[in-house]
Order: C-alpha cells, then structure tokens, then sequence
C-alpha cells in the first residue's frame, strides 16, 4: 500500500515537473510543419494585399514553429465575405489569420438592418494594424477640380469597387456629411484598376478610405507630375505628412457634426486590421500577437515596408480591441444617427 502510494507521488511529482515544459512547447508544437493561412478580403495586388503578403514574408520566424504562411485573396463586400468566413468556417484553433477591409469591421452597426456581416469584432483576437489610415480624396488635374470645394458645387465621378468597399463608402459619407457630389462608379476590383481608369478619363477622382501602399506611391508621382491633386485627407486626426491639404473635420458645421464624422471616421484608426476568429486556444492567441508586435520590429520588415510607402505606425492588439469597444459602446443616440447615415448612403 505504501508503495503504491510512493508511486503515484512520484508521478505526480514528475508530472508537477514537467508540465510547464509540455505546456511551453504545445505552441510550437502545433505550429510545426503547418501552414499558416492568411486570408485577404482584397483583391491581389491592392494594398490590403500588398501590406498582408509584406508581414506574411517576415511575420513567421516569430512564430514558434515558424509554419508556413499561404495567402488566399477572398474580395467580396468591401470585407464582409471574408470576415464572415473566418468568424463562421475558418477553423479558430491559430492556423488562420485575416486583414479586410477596416469598414467590414463596423458593418455589424453602422450597417444595421442591413448588414450581412455574422459576426460581432468584439469577440476576434486582435493581432495589431502596421499603421493606422488616413484617407484621401483626390482628382486628376484634367478635371479641373482643384479644391474640395469644387466637389462641394458639382459632380465629381469617382472610381470604386463594390458597394460595401471603402472606395465606394467614403465618398458618399462626404457627400452626406459635409456637402460633396461625388458620384460612384463602381466595378474596379482594386485600386490599380481604379487608377487606370482614371488615366483613361473614365473617372475624375478616387476617394479612398487609406492612403498607404501602392495607390499612395502612384497617386504622390501623379502630384509630382502635375498630373493630380490632393483634395481631402480624411480620418480623425491630421496626418503630419500633409500640413496644407484639409481635414474632413475642418468642415463639420457644430459639435455633434463633428462627434458623428468622428464615430464614422475612427476606423481609420484599425488602419489594415489582421486579427484571428474567436475561440483560439490562449497560447496560440498570445504567440500570433508576439508575434505580429515582433514583426513591427522587424529590421527587414520595416525596410520593405518603407520601400513600399506603407507610412509604418503600428497599432497593436490592445488599441484595435479599444478602439472597436469605443465604437460599440459610444452613445446611442450618436450610433443611431451614423446608423442613419450608412442607411441613407446605401439606398
């Protein structure tokens, strides 16, 4: 009997021992020999996918394991497809990881009724953005519109992509907010095919929800050439890079106005949003957000990302998860009348 008892304290002993050890490798473990999925809600060669391939390169000889990471584009509803399908099907054990569209993050509430988004982004495990967004309205110079004001007092065609995309929503909140008629042309898969259009005379203008990234790189060559003009920038903060170019704020007409483009323009903050499904195991969850953070730091990282004008200011998993709080817990009456908005913009 004694013995038997020494045994099994023996064997707890070991266990008590050597559990950490188990527990510290179960990440790398699992991460081991895997592929590491990284869904897109862009188009291939958009900024969304451009900035998702550039941390995918770097971001995993952070993780323990360093599984390999296999990009899958996924357009569809300016985001909302591919939010569904990580929130709803993806498996959420740490083996897929996502970046849509920041709008697909409050279609949930700003959409309402309306939305077709199944799922609640309180409940993803926020990895982090490498920079928050402001966006930009801008027009070529043969449409002779050279100030937002002129937007104010004509018609001004813009080239978008689908109905739900930020290329097609920013636009039309201006116009609801503050007085542009911009006029949407949708169809544009992403922002290169945009920009062609505009070089054929097709569109006048591009009203895009983040200034970063290749559509950046072209639209700054076009300013240099006299070939564009800077209009709007647009977020709830100015960006130090345009000094002299508006703010959206600059035109709210009282307090409340200006609390609401805040309420509608904070995503801009979640910048390029990469986040995993609900339900990841915690070990794993932590070990993708070290991870994200520790790409951030990456000396290659931020050299590629620099090369590519990605304007790196990174966010982290804590802020996002604040800032989409912050948007489901503002005030009701302010939420109901950006719900209204949104509403309004899409009839």
């Amino acid at each position: 009997m004694n013995n038997a008892l020494l045994s099994i304290g023996l064997a707890v002993i070991f266990i008590s021992a050597t559990g950490a050890a188990v527990v510290a490798q179960s990440v790398e473990k699992f991460y081991s020999g895997r592929q590491l999925s990284l869904i897109v809600g862009t188009a291939p060669g958009s900024g969304y996918d451009v900035v998702g391939r550039t941390v995918a390169r770097h971001m995993s000889k952070y993780i323990p394991g360093q599984p390999s990471v296999v990009v899958r584009n996924m357009p569809g509803a300016g985001g909302v497809v591919a939010t569904n399908h990580v929130a709803n099907i993806a498996d959420a054990d740490g083996s897929v990881i996502a970046v849509v569209g920041r709008e697909a993050i409050f279609d949930p509430i700003f959409s309402g009724s309306a939305s077709r988004a199944k799922y609640d982004p309180r409940k993803f495990v926020w990895l982090g953005t490498p920079n928050y967004e402001v966006g930009m309205a801008y027009a070529m110079t043969a449409s002779k519109v050279e100030h937002i004001e002129h937007a104010m007092r004509r018609e001004v065609t813009v080239a978008a992509s689908g109905a739900t995309s930020g290329s097609a929503i920013t636009p039309r909140l201006l116009n609801a907010l503050i007085g542009t008629k911009f006029k949407i042309i949708m169809g544009y898969p992403g922002s290169m095919d945009a920009m062609q259009a505009m070089e054929r005379g097709e569109t006048d203008a591009r009203v895009t929800s983040g200034w970063a990234g290749p559509e950046t790189v072209k639209g700054m060559e076009w300013v240099a050439q006299g070939k564009a003009r800077l209009l709007l920038q647009i977020g709830v903060r100015r960006h130090p890079a345009y000094p002299n170019i508006p703010s959206v704020l600059d035109f709210a007409k009282s307090d409340e106005d200006r609390q609401l483009i805040e309420l509608l323009f904070v995503g801009q903050e979640l910048g390029r949003p990469f986040f995993a499904p609900a339900g990841v195991p915690q070990d794993r969850a932590v070990a993708l957000q070290k991870a994200f953070a520790d790409t951030m730091e990456d000396r290659e990282f931020k050299a590629e990302g620099d090369a590519q004008m990605l304007d790196l200011q990174p966010l982290l998993g804590d802020e996002m998860g604040k800032i989409v709080d912050r948007v489901f817990n503002a005030p009701k009456s302010l939420v109901e009348r950006a719900i209204s908005v949104s509403a309004a913009i899409r009839n």
